[in-house]
């Protein structure tokens, strides 16, 4: 006797949402910047097939071959569009929506055809005309930018910053407050900034600092001569009134304390930039450096005398996983809420006189310098991990990206590919 075999409909494979993320500084850079857009990425990638595009701006129109290129960042396609600047919207200066810089977009890219779009900076989501059928999270970065007012000693240098000023102050909160630019879910560093924007649907999305290539806990011990160090972007205006500040001011009273101190300049920069600091007793500028486990091994503790700028100094958090203390402003402090408390895991001042205390309190005292390091690398490992970066992303992707079905924004039949 026969039967007839009953077919059972085949399962249809995981769909894997495609997400696109703009921005517009490549994650190929070696910023601390590109480095939260690449964690951003990795965190991305959980949930569906992430592709990259970059929109830079230039003053020159290149060939039409020229003007995009492709490259892979670890299976992520990354793809990098060159803008030539035309008009007031037509520049990075203004985030301004633009229809000539969203048509440069879309002759190589169909912003419709995703199912997430997220924004790193700010910039993309108020620059481009975004498709309103898309859902889209804004990881927004430097909310509040507080320029080195004591270094502006140009008419050029004027200008620039109260460009920058009328632009996130004017332009970009003025335009958030409008209905339509409120769908979006907005990713903020720390509790203050988010503050600045409480009308937006937020979720606060910690700055990382990248973990050194290194099995273990760092070694705490400091080095037999005594030393201090900055890291950072050289040529980004902040930054130089930090070093500025600190060899004027306080570097003399340390030297003075301790005549056999050293202090290190570490970082991107120009070469005058550079060699005006070296000419000063005691002071190394090592511009960039291959290793920067060997420097921090060099170092008693790290220095962060910023007055300015914005974001959360992630410089600050990098000394404590090379096993290295903090002496920090109160800027510097409050960019990372109550992180860190001021004595046990960062010694903090504003003025240069108190500033410099701290350094010879911890130059002098080498067990204070080691204490301090480990309970500050104890609130960063414990606090500031990946687990809790990828789980903040979930959490937002989730909300944003709702069930398929939803009207407009069906997701795409891309199968998902398991891991081994």
């Amino acid at each position: 006797m026969s039967t007839s075999a009953t077919s059972t409909p085949a399962r249809a494979a995981p769909v894997a949402p495609r997400i696109l993320l703009l921005t517009y500084i490549s994650p190929r850079q070696q910023w601390g910047s590109a480095q939260r857009t690449r964690f951003l990425i990795d965190a991305l990638k959980r949930h569906g097939r992430v592709e990259v595009f970059v929109v830079n701006f230039g003053p020159d129109a290149l060939p039409p071959e020229q003007e995009l290129q492709t490259f892979d960042l670890d299976g992520t396609p990354v793809h990098e569009l060159h803008v030539k600047n035309r008009g007031l919207a037509g520049r990075p200066r203004f985030d301004i929506r633009s229809d000539y810089v969203t048509d440069c977009v879309k002759r190589h890219i169909d912003l419709s055809d995703w199912d997430l779009i997220v924004c790193r900076y700010i910039r993309p989501a108020l620059k481009l005309r975004l498709p309103s059928s898309v859902p889209v999270l804004v990881d927004f970065d430097d909310v509040s930018y507080e320029p080195p007012w004591k270094s502006l000693t140009t008419l050029k240098m004027w200008v620039g910053v109260m460009l920058r000023l009328f632009n996130d102050r004017c332009i970009v909160r003025g335009t958030l407050k409008l209905p339509s630019r409120q769908h979006a879910h907005y990713f903020f560093c720390n509790e203050a900034e988010r503050q600045v924007f409480p009308q937006l649907d937020s979720s606060l999305l910690p700055n990382l600092p990248a973990a050194p290539a290194r099995q273990g806990p760092p070694d705490f011990t400091p080095p037999l001569r005594p030393a201090l160090m900055f890291i950072g972007l050289l040529d980004y205006m902040p930054n130089q009134d930090a070093v500025d500040w600190f060899v004027r001011d306080i570097w003399p009273r340390v030297r003075a304390a301790v005549p056999n101190a050293r202090f290190l300049v570490v970082g991107k920069g120009s070469p005058e930039t550079l060699a005006r600091w070296s000419g000063e007793p005691g002071v190394e500028a090592l511009g960039f450096v291959d290793s920067l486990a060997d420097t921090y091994a060099q170092v008693t503790a790290s220095v962060v005398p910023m007055r300015s700028g914005g974001g959360t100094n992630i410089k600050a958090l990098e000394a404590y996983l090379y096993g290295r203390p903090v002496v920090g402003t109160h800027h510097v402090r409050n960019g990372h809420g109550n992180l860190f408390r001021d004595g046990p895991d960062m010694l903090v001042a504003d003025d240069a006189e108190a500033f410099a205390h701290h350094c010879i309190d911890l130059l002098k005292r080498p067990e204070r310098a080691e204490t301090v390091a480990r309970n500050g690398h104890d609130r960063i490992t414990s606090t500031l991990t990946r687990d809790h970066f990828n789980a903040v992303v979930e959490r937002a992707v989730r909300q944003v990206l709702q069930p398929p079905g939803r009207p407009g924004s069906a997701l795409r039949e891309t199968p998902v590919v398991q891991p081994e």
